[in-house]
C-alpha cells in the first residue's frame, strides 16, 4: 500500500515536472521571439543586421536540409536547389517583371516539383551512392549557371535584381528585410515542427532508424523519402530566391559545393536530431568567421578547433546542452 502511494506521488511529481518544463520551453520561445523583434531597434549597425539576415536565411537552409536528413539521407547538392531557385526568381523579376514575392513562391514550387521527379530516381540509391549523386548534381548545376551565358550571364552573374516588395512597399533596407526573413523563418520552423509531429514525422523517424523494419511495418518508404526530399528542396529553392532579392546579385559562386558543406556543418554542430539544432547551428556558425576576423593568421585554425571541440565534447550538438540542463533539473526535482 505504501509502495503504491509512493508510486502515485512519484508519477504526480514527474507529471508536474514535465508540465513545468513545457511551460518553461514555451516561455523561452516567446521571450526569444520578442527579443528577435526588438533587437534591430536597439542598434544602428548595418553590419550586425546583415549578419542577422544571413543567420536567418542559413537557418532556413539548414532546417530544410534537416528535413531530408530526417529520412536518413544526406544531400551534398542542397545548395544547387537554392541556386536554381535564386535564378528562377531573379530572371522572372528581371525579364518577365514577375513580382519578387511571387517569384519566391514559384521558385519554391518549381524546386519541389523537380526534387520530387529526381527523388523517384535518386532515392533508390542508399548511403554513399546517394551522397555522390547529389554532389554531381550540384556540380552540374554550377556548370550550367557558368556556361549558359545567354540566360545566366555566366561568371558575371545577374545584377540589379529588384528587392522584395509587399503591396508596393519595397524591402530595400537591411532592417526591412530582417522582419521579412524573421517571418519566413518562423513560418518554416512552424511548418516543419508541425510536420514532424504528424503521421509524416513519425514515418520519417521510423525510416531513419530502420528502413527494413519500417517497410515490414507497411510504411511506403519510397513515398515518404520523396516527400521529405521535395519539401526540403522546395524550401531551399524559396530560400535561395529570397537571398537573391536580398543581396540583389546572383552568380555561379553564390551557391556552390562549399555552401552545401556549410549547411551540413551547421546541422551537425547544432544537433541534427532536433529542429532547434539546425537553428542553433546557423546562429552559432554564421557570425563565427566574422568574430574571428581579427585573428587573421590563425583564423581557420581557431575555427577548426572550435568545431572539433563541439563535435568531441558535444556529440549531440549544441542542442544537447539543453538536454543536459533538463536532465540536471529532473534529477534535482527527484531528490526533492
Amino acid at each position: 500500500m505504501e509502495a503504491s502511494s509512493a508510486s502515485v506521488v512519484a508519477k504526480a511529481s514527474e507529471s508536474r515536472g514535465a508540465s513545468g518544463r513545457k511551460l518553461l520551453t514555451r516561455v523561452a520561445i516567446l521571450a526569444t521571439l520578442a527579443a528577435a523583434l526588438a533587437a534591430p531597434q536597439l542598434t544602428t549597425n548595418q553590419f550586425y543586421l546583415h549578419i542577422a539576415n544571413l543567420a536567418l536565411l542559413n537557418a532556413i537552409f539548414t532546417m530544410s536540409l534537416g528535413l531530408i536528413a530526417a529520412v536518413g539521407q544526406l544531400s551534398l547538392g542542397h545548395a544547387a536547389f537554392a541556386a536554381a531557385g535564386a535564378y528562377i526568381s531573379a530572371l522572372g523579376a528581371l525579364q518577365l517583371k514577375i513580382p519578387p514575392i511571387f517569384g519566391i513562391a514559384i521558385a519554391g514550387l518549381a524546386m519541389g516539383v523537380v526534387a520530387a521527379v529526381l527523388g523517384t530516381i535518386l532515392l533508390r540509391l542508399r548511403g554513399v551512392y546517394f551522397v555522390l549523386v547529389t554532389f554531381l548534381a550540384g556540380q552540374v548545376c554550377t556548370l550550367i549557371a557558368l556556361n549558359w551565358e545567354s540566360v545566366t550571364r555566366g561568371a558575371n552573374g545577374l545584377v540589379g535584381i529588384p528587392p522584395i516588395s509587399i503591396f508596393g512597399y519595397a524591402l530595400s533596407s537591411r532592417l526591412q528585410f530582417y522582419y521579412f526573413a524573421l517571418a519566413a523563418f518562423v513560418a518554416v520552423f512552424a511548418f516543419i515542427w508541425a510536420l514532424m509531429r504528424s503521421q509524416y514525422g513519425r514515418a520519417f523517424r521510423s525510416i531513419a532508424e530502420n528502413m527494413q523494419l519500417a517497410e515490414s511495418s507497411g510504411i511506403d518508404t519510397s513515398r515518404y523519402q520523396v516527400v521529405a526530399f521535395a519539401l526540403g528542396s522546395g524550401i531551399a529553392g524559396a530560400g535561395g530566391a529570397a537571398m537573391a532579392h536580398y543581396i540583389r546579385y546572383i552568380s555561379p559562386d553564390t551557391f556552390t559545393f562549399h555552401e552545401s558543406i556549410a549547411y551540413i556543418t551547421m546541422l551537425v554542430v547544432g544537433g541534427r536530431q532536433a529542429l532547434l539544432g539546425a537553428v542553433l547551428g546557423a546562429a552559432f556558425l554564421t557570425p563565427l568567421p566574422e568574430a574571428l576576423r581579427g585573428f587573421v593568421s590563425v583564423q581557420h585554425i581557431i575555427y577548426g578547433a572550435i568545431l572539433l571541440g563541439v563535435l568531441l565534447f558535444l556529440p549531440g550538438g549544441l542542442y544537447s546542452i539543453g538536454k543536459l540542463f533538463t536532465a540536471l533539473m529532473t534529477r534535482s526535482e527527484k531528490r526533492k
